[in-house]
Formats: C-alpha cells, structure tokens, sequence
C-alpha cells in the first residue's frame, strides 16, 4: 500500500473515531449523567430555609423549641423536624411559628407548616393519637417593614419579593394548654433547574 493511501486511510480512521466520541458523548445516559451532575452541583448551592417554634414569656426572654430546613429538593415536598417532646404552657408563654426564607423570588416558596401535637390525659399521660395545627404559608407576615412577599396561584404558597432573605416572617401558634408538641413539618415547593440538552440527528 502506498505512503498516500497510508495516510489517507488512517484520516478516515480518525474521523470516524471523532465523531463516535461525539456521538456516544451526546446518548441518552450520558446527557441523563451530565443533567443530574447539573442539577447536583446547582442545587448544592441553593440555602436551606428554615422554619421553628419559638415559646416567649412575660419577661421579654424567649426559648427556640424546635427547628427544620428545607427547600434544597426541587419540586413540592416535605421535611419533618425531629421529634420535640415540649409541653405547652399557654399561661405563661406565647408560642409563634417562624420562617426564614434565605431565598430571595419565587424560586423557594413555603407552602405550609404543621405542627404535630397530643392533648393531655389524666394522670399526666397524653392522647394516643396525633392533633395538628396546620398554617397556610400565607398566613405568616414579615417582622420588619422593609420585607415583601407574594403568593402562588393557590393563594396559600408564599415567597419574598423584596427585602433581606434573612428577614423573619412568623405567626401566632395556638395549641391547647398542657398539650406536648412532638414534631413540625414544612411544605415547600422549589424550581427545577432547566437544562437545554443538545440534540443530534442521524440521517
């Protein structure tokens, strides 16, 4: 074989070399790998928000309770917090729900929080059984004036438009004297990140 028919064929070698590196770069797995990879890497960098209890008394002192992040999984969901154990005592303390959004827009919405509670029993023993209160997102409002916020399509979603991501929005918590708070769970809902995958054709 000539030097020239050498040379030409390892260029079409090479080509074809080429564009299936291309090619197999560009399948299905691989564009799933790199979108996941993406989305990993993005949502790392997203804040968690985080929502709690927090009991004050008469005095001005104050006690967090119980806390729980959320909002780094994208779609809607649901974090629960640990379990709590605290008992209420509603004669001399007022309990509030808070919620930091570390989010600025509606990239991060907070739907809803629970509180999981048992009522008191006789004899010091508590309900077999959980009670709840359950606040829409949109009933919490912003302690500093300078925060504001608005609202899904459903009303009861809320998000902060304007102000410091770590304002404090909050609202009262009205559980029945001697009850024991056990857990606090948030509803949440955050944007998906969106990629363009490039797409080749086969002809």
């Amino acid at each position: 074989m000539s030097t020239s028919r050498k040379a030409y064929t390892r260029l079409v070698l090479t080509l074809c070399s080429v564009v299936l590196l291309l090619t197999l770069a560009q399948s299905p797995a691989t564009l799933q790998a790199s979108r996941l990879e993406k989305d990993s890497n993005v949502l790392a960098a997203f804040p968690a928000s985080y929502a709690w209890v927090t009991s004050y008394n008469d005095g001005g002192g104050y006690s967090d309770i119980t806390n729980v992040a959320f909002g780094t999984e994208p779609g809607y969901g649901t974090e629960l917090s640990a379990y709590v154990g605290h008992v209420v005592n509603s004669v001399d303390n007022s309990y509030v729900l808070n919620w930091r959004p570390n989010t600025l827009g509606s990239d991060l919405q907070l739907c809803g929080l629970r509180v999981a509670y048992r009522l008191p029993l006789s004899g010091g023993d508590f309900s077999s059984s959980f009670s709840y209160v359950h606040v829409a997102g949109s009933v919490l409002r912003p302690r500093n004036s300078a925060s504001e916020w608005a609202n899904d399509w459903s009303g009861g979603c809320i998000y902060l438009t304007a102000g410091n991501p770590s304002h404090i929005f909050n609202t009262h918590l009205g559980i029945p004297n001697g009850s024991r708070i056990d857990y606090l769970r948030a509803y949440y809902f955050r944007k998906f990140a969106v990629y363009l995958p490039l797409v080749m054709r086969s002809y």
